[in-house]
Order: C-alpha cells, then structure tokens, then sequence
C-alpha cells in the first residue's frame, strides 16, 4: 500500500495528476492481498468475501468525495488515492489516515497562503464562488488550471500519503 501510495504522491508532485494505471494496479494488488490473507486465515468462502469487502470500502469513499470532485475542489487522482486507503485499511483506520492528510493539507495550505501575500485574495474568490453557485444554482468548476494556474495547488496525493504515515504511525 505504501509503495502505491508513495508513487502516487510522487506522480501528483511532478505531474499535478496520479495515472489510473497506477490506481488500478493498486487496486489489484490490494484485491489480491486481502484475497490471499482471507483465504490462509479461515474458510474459503472469505476468500471472495474479503475482496469484496475491499471494492465497497473504495466505492463508498469514491461516493463520499464525489461531490468535491464536482466542485474541483479535489482531484480525482486524490479520490481513488483516498479510496485505496480506505480499501488497504478499512473504513475506521483509512479515515483516520484521510483525516490526517487533510488536515497536513489544510496547514500546507495556510503557510503557502500567508507565504504568498494571497489569503485574502483566494478567500475573496470562494466567496464569489459560493454566491455564485447559490444565486445560479449551477455547479462549476472552483478551480481551473487555465485561469487559475498552479501557483496556490498544493499535492494532496503527498498529504494523503504522509497522512497514512501519520496514522500508521499513531
């Protein structure tokens, strides 16, 4: 788990983007693992079981961070790096880890905000942004590259992975 998670931190770093093969392969693996783990441990039937339950650990937190993603206000890349959290750790100590990587992120966040000069700025524009979505009822896009670049984007695949550091840790 950590060496996917690692890499996939290293790919939002470079890239601002963490590649679906790279998910996808962490998935298998993580299928694959909790098969194997189930199947030494008891009866058979966990064999299937066991993968299962790693698939819905990983759609429900897909489902649960969904409507940031709707919002841009989190990469899908994050999500499904959310989601292999979830899977590897289960939903008790994957949210720990997530919560964790949120909260290195919102720190982060802070000190490049301050840093900057371009709090005020930024809580400026989520204001418009929040208005704007109320007084329209139409969902945009908080974020985009082309306008807003990527000066204040922070890689929260790498808070994500220092956050189930954290929590492994812990």
């Amino acid at each position: 788990m950590l060496l996917h998670l690692g890499a996939g931190a290293y790919f939002d770093v470079r890239e601002h983007k963490i590649p679906n093969w790279w998910v996808i392969l962490g998935m298998g693996n993580g299928l694959i693992l909790t098969g194997l783990e189930a199947g030494q441990l008891s009866s058979p039937s966990s064999f299937l079981k066991e993968p299962a339950f790693f698939l819905f650990r990983m759609l429900l937190v897909t489902a649960v961070f969904f409507v940031l993603f709707l919002f841009r206000m989190i990469g899908a890349g994050d999500i499904k790096m959310a989601a292999l959290i979830c899977g590897y750790l289960g939903l008790s100590s994957g949210a720990m880890a997530i919560f964790y990587g949120f909260l290195i992120g919102a720190f982060w966040s802070l000190i490049k905000l301050m840093g900057s000069g371009g709090f005020i700025s930024r809580f400026s524009h989520l204001l418009t942004y929040i208005r704007y979505v109320i007084q329209t009822g139409k969902i945009t896009a908080y974020y985009r590259p082309e306008r807003d670049g990527y000066d204040m984007v922070i890689p929260f695949g790498l808070c994500l992975f220092l956050g189930t550091l954290l929590a492994l840790a812990w």
